[in-house]
């Protein structure tokens, strides 16, 4: 990557906050908004990744702020991880990142600094009301909102904002610039990792909901690419989980038929007994080749029992009650609880 830097004004001097602004052809207000900032008293650093010659002069004049340049546009994860490495080394401790593109005021900006200053190492999220959106963005907010609790168990009213006060401690320095993601997606990635960058937790903040024309046309957020991309960040080990499953079921089987037409001729206990086999293989699996992270053992059992009685009581309905083959019975109940077995253990995991 070619990258130059232009400084303009105070660049060097060590400071606590500052907002930092990725910035691809934005919207005409964009020069206002860095100039009431900067008129306000808090640093801003703005990333110029990759627009085009004819907003030469809107960057140039952006003074007293600081201009990062990328020569060609890489997205805006990587604007924002070159934009938080450059502020880390100038010893700012907590960044407060806003869009370009006209949907965050300079009194919400201030706002998120001011609940940043006082959060004692929680990401601050700027919550918009989501009611208030147009319907295309508020469906997609609304579903990754239902989605993102139930994967990961965190309650969010807006998983989509931008406009975040994000504290650089050692501990989250590190993890935000190996972070994946060099779109939009990087902020989903933020969000999803949020228990071991932010150990002290998710503060939401109230903002202005602010959809204008000037905004969605200085909007880049392209909505089957990107948002394929953050459902993708979502649902990131699935595939691996997938296959492992795939794997313990056919353990489980194979095992339950054996004991069962062979051995104990009896649902319950071969169930058990096979669910005891690919329980082993599956945890082992998962534990060094799906989640790693926090999970554990006996995190694991607390979500392998419950499952495994729900499978012998199906079952024992299914098959020792009603009579129904075993065979077709086993792959039917399995995998009606396997959704439920990825939402728990990646939620575990976390």
């Amino acid at each position: 990557m070619n990258e130059r830097r232009e400084q303009a004004g105070q660049t060097d001097a060590p400071t606590q906050l500052g907002v930092l602004i990725p910035a691809y052809e934005p919207g005409r207000c964009f020069s206002g908004l860095v100039r009431q900032l900067s008129e306000a008293g808090i640093p801003v650093v703005v990333v110029n990744d990759g627009s085009s010659a004819s907003l030469e002069t809107v960057f140039q004049g952006l003074e007293p702020a600081v201009v990062l340049r990328h020569e060609k546009n890489y997205g805006k994860g990587r604007a924002l991880k070159t934009g938080i490495a450059y502020m880390a080394e100038r010893g700012f401790t907590g960044i407060v990142t806003a869009d370009a593109d006209g949907q965050h005021r300079p009194e919400d900006i201030l706002r998120v600094a001011e609940a940043l200053a006082a959060g004692g190492g929680r990401l601050i999220l700027g919550m918009r009301d989501v009611s208030r959106m147009p319907p295309r963005s508020r469906t997609g907010n609304c579903l990754t909102r239902v989605l993102f609790r139930l994967l990961y168990g965190i309650r969010l009213r807006d998983t989509q904002t931008g406009l975040r006060g994000i504290p650089l401690t050692e501990r989250s320095l590190s993890g935000l610039l190996e972070l994946s993601g060099e779109g939009y997606e990087y902020e989903m990635e933020m969000l999803v990792h949020s228990a071991a960058l932010f150990p002290a937790g998710l503060e939401e903040v109230e903002i202005q909901t602010i959809y204008s024309a000037d905004s969605d046309a200085a909007s880049h957020f392209r909505p089957l690419r990107d948002g394929m991309r953050i459902y993708a960040v979502l649902f990131q080990c699935f595939p691996r989980f997938f296959l492992s499953s795939l794997l313990a079921f056919l353990t489980d089987y194979l095992s339950f038929n054996l004991l069962y037409y062979l051995v104990l001729k009896r649902s319950v206990p071969s169930a058990v007994l096979a669910r005891v086999i690919s329980g082993t293989v599956n945890y082992n699996v998962n534990r060094h080749l799906v989640f790693g992270g926090s999970y554990r053992l006996w995190g694991y059992l607390k979500i392998l029992v419950p499952l495994l009685l729900a499978n012998c009581v199906l079952m024992y309905l299914l098959v020792d009650c009603l009579g129904l083959p075993a065979f077709l019975m086993k792959p039917l109940v399995d995998g009606g609880l396997y959704i439920v077995s990825f939402v728990s253990q990646n939620r575990m995991s976390q």
